[in-house]
C-alpha cells in the first residue's frame, strides 16, 4: 500500500505540484511539510509563501534571544479561517540576520511571506543566500505554493541574478537541497525548471490543454486527473527515464477541511 510519505518529495528532489483553485495543491504542499517534519525532522525548511495564505505558529521575540518564540496568532487576526503550519516561525525578512536562531528545533519551518511585489525580490535574496550557505550534513528544502509570482507571464525571473529555483533545480541534488514549486498552470512554467523534476504531482487543472505541455518533458501519458482532490504523478527513475502515471487521493482529515476558507 502506498504511504503519503512515498508520494512526496524526497531529499534533494526537484517537484512540481500543478493544480488550479481549490483543486488541492496547496493543501498537499502544506502536508507535504508536515510529513517532512514528522518523517526527516533535521531538515532545514523554507516557504515562500507570496498570496500569502499561510498561519506561522511563531515568530521571533523582537530584541530577544533569536531561539525565543512568541505566539503569531496576532498576525492573521483579520485573515479568513484557515490552519496553521505547526512549529513553524515567521521569518523577519529585513533584520540584520533573518535566518538566526531558526531551524535549531527538530522540523521548524521557517516562513517568508508578504503580499508586496517587492518583498518577492527580497524572498528571492534570502532564498539564495539559503542555498548558497556552507551546511554539512543536513538537507535543506524551499518550497513556494505560488512559484509563477517569482516568474510572471514572460516565465522570466523577477530578480534574475537571483533566480534560487533554476538554481536548486540544476545543483541543488548534489548538495542535498531541494524544492517544491506549486503552479496553477503548465504553461508558464519556465521550461528549464520543468525539464529538470524529480518528481510532478498534476491535480485538477483550471486550462484543461495545459496537460499538451507535461509531454514536452517527456510524459506521455499526461492526462488530467477528475474528481476532487485526485492527483497524478510521475517521477524520474535512474537512467532518466519517467515512471508510467500513478493515481491517487489527497485524503485529509475533516479536522483540516474544517478549516480550510471558502475560496
Amino acid at each position: 500500500m502506498t504511504e503519503f510519505a512515498d508520494l512526496i518529495a524526497q531529499p534533494g528532489e526537484r517537484h512540481n505540484v500543478y493544480g488550479g483553485t481549490r483543486a488541492g495543491k496547496s493543501s498537499f504542499i502544506d502536508w507535504q511539510m508536515r510529513c517532512i517534519q514528522a518523517t526527516r525532522p533535521s531538515c532545514m525548511q523554507v516557504l515562500l509563501d507570496t498570496k500569502p495564505r499561510f498561519r506561522a505558529e511563531t515568530e521571533r521575540v523582537p530584541g530577544g534571544h533569536p531561539k525565543w518564540r512568541r505566539s503569531a496568532a496576532w498576525r492573521y487576526e483579520h485573515w479568513q479561517k484557515g490552519p496553521v503550519v505547526p512549529n513553524s516561525v515567521v521569518v523577519d525578512m529585513h533584520a540584520d540576520h533573518p535566518f538566526r536562531g531558526l531551524w535549531d528545533r527538530p522540523g521548524e519551518i521557517a516562513i517568508m511571506q508578504s503580499g508586496d511585489a517587492q518583498d518577492w525580490r527580497r524572498m528571492l535574496e534570502l532564498a539564495m543566500a539559503f542555498v548558497r550557505a556552507q551546511v554539512a550534513e543536513r538537507e535543506r528544502h524551499m518550497t513556494a505554493d505560488e512559484a509563477m509570482d517569482f516568474y510572471g507571464r514572460t516565465t522570466w525571473s523577477i530578480h534574475n541574478k537571483n533566480d534560487v529555483f533554476y538554481l536548486a533545480a540544476r545543483s541543488g541534488g548534489e548538495r542535498n537541497i531541494g524544492e517544491t514549486l506549486g503552479w496553477q498552470r503548465v504553461k508558464g512554467a519556465p521550461i528549464l525548471i520543468r525539464n529538470m523534476f524529480s518528481r510532478n504531482t498534476l491535480f485538477n487543472l483550471t486550462e484543461a490543454g495545459d496537460v499538451k505541455y507535461l509531454a514536452q518533458n517527456g510524459i506521455a501519458d499526461a492526462q488530467a486527473p477528475e474528481g476532487n482532490y485526485i492527483f497524478h504523478q510521475w517521477t524520474r527513475q535512474p537512467g532518466g527515464g519517467i515512471s508510467p502515471m500513478s493515481r491517487h487521493t489527497l485524503d485529509l482529515p475533516e479536522s483540516y477541511l474544517s478549516q480550510l476558507a471558502a475560496a
